[in-house]
């Protein structure tokens, strides 16, 4: 960390080679952004940042751990109403597929792919959900499998396994409130936090983090969905090169999103700046696959102008008590699954607990939610045609772009 950076420690941990574990990812090679199985923590002390590094790390393990013999290999068009289709997930537009650079095709129901098991927490009922949705680095099989990518989103471990599936719904909110603010270029309103309102942890990570020489505004990106997001963009005025950084938080009680913001701006702040050390970053290639390649990009202090629907204009002023704080109903997983529910989205989970762990008392989690709007970190392939990314901002009050006035700019998240 620099000088005047925030006082949060951050610490990363590695798995090193996970194909010496895992006979799936034979053929692993950890380059760059794609192959990048590390965890990061930050938090006020190092110790608690190593242990949330730790607990990532092992979360990314375990989405690149499956069983081909555990897999269900069919096409959709023989298994009955339990196969949840890829047809329902995020898909790209006719113009993105017709890019050279596209690397995904449409999804072809009389194809066989492979299928995992999950759980629909909406129906309440044991589904099958794509394999590829569910795991990393999943080579495909077939065509079919390429109508997306693996991600990490969703992907979440703890102790409690409520808690590690509220974890990871909180995540793919909080991914969907990104994507849908910086595509459509969303006014969102800025967010007014007393410090005296907040818990005493949330109070010391927000002291921490709108401290010394960086100027922190935040907003509220809480979608139609009902979950409280905060946003953050975090602005300097004495680093060229990294002059604004973006993350939001996602969490059914909105005082700790604003503390995990700060602590999440803290990681991605030195992560860029390792990254621009150099000089400045060019503009990733737009079928290139670059989780921190236009959040760099957009770190300078040339870029600021894209920044202009966030920074610029009177906006709403909203107070933070104003948020909905799902922490306060009886059972806060309940309430998001049927905050999500009421907008036609549904809440699958899948359990990707491995041995190891189990060993250790923990228990990993993959949440999926097929209506939900991806964060895609390669530019050519947004997933343009999902039919949420031009629903949900005129359920939210705002104006709905089409396809054609989309943001062009990458997007700045990392």
């Amino acid at each position: 960390m620099a000088d005047g950076d925030p006082s949060f420690a951050v610490r990363a941990s590695g798995i090193g080679d996970p194909s010496k574990a895992l006979p799936a990812m034979r053929g692993w090679t950890g380059d760059g952004d794609l192959g990048n199985l590390d965890g990061v923590g930050s938090a006020l002390s190092a110790e608690r940042a190593g242990l949330v590094s730790i607990a990532e790390a092992l979360e990314r393990y375990s989405t690149c751990a499956w069983h081909e013999e555990d897999l269900v290999v069919a096409a959709e068009d023989a298994l009955g109403p339990e196969a949840v289709s890829p047809a329902r997930w995020p898909r790209c537009s006719e113009r993105e597929l017709a890019r050279d650079d596209c690397g995904l095709v449409p999804y072809d129901p009389s194809v066989p792919i492979r299928w995992a098991r999950a759980w629909s927490l909406t129906r309440r009922r044991a589904v099958l959900v794509p394999a590829v949705a569910v795991h990393l680095h999943m080579a495909p099989r077939s065509p079919s499998e390429l109508f997306t990518r693996g991600i990490t989103t969703g992907a979440a471990v703890h102790s409690d396994i409520r808690r590690a599936v509220l974890g990871g719904l909180s995540e793919v909110v909080e991914r969907d409130a990104l994507s849908l603010a910086w595509l459509q270029r969303l006014p969102l309103p800025e967010l007014a936090v007393d410090p005296g309102l907040l818990g005493t942890q949330e109070r010391a990570d927000h002291a921490a983090g709108t401290g010394r020489h960086l100027d922190v505004r935040l907003f509220d990106a809480t979608t139609d969905f009902g979950v409280p997001v905060v946003y953050a963009v975090q602005l300097s005025p004495y680093e060229d090169r990294l002059a604004q950084i973006v993350c939001a938080a996602c969490d059914a009680d909105p005082r700790k999103a604003v503390g995990k913001v700060h602590r999440e701006l803290a990681s991605v702040r030195v992560a860029l700046r390792e990254r621009v050390a150099a000089g400045p970053a060019a503009r990733p290639d737009d079928g290139t696959v670059s989780v921190t390649g236009s959040a760099a990009y957009n770190a300078s202090a040339a870029r600021r102008g894209a920044f202009r629907h966030l920074l610029e204009g009177e906006r709403k002023v909203r107070r933070l008590e104003e948020l909905p704080d799902l922490s306060l109903e009886a059972d806060p997983l309940a309430a998001a699954v049927s905050r999500l529910a009421e907008c036609g989205a549904e809440v699958l989970v899948a359990d990707i607990t491995t041995d190891e762990a189990r060993q250790v008392g923990m228990h990993a989690v993959k949440v999926m939610v097929p209506e939900a709007v991806p964060l895609s970190f390669i530019h050519g392939e947004r997933y343009l045609a999902t039919p949420r990314l031009y629903t949900a901002p005129a359920a939210m009050g705002y104006r709905s772009r089409g396809e054609e006035s989309l943001n062009p700019e990458p997007q700045p998240a990392a």
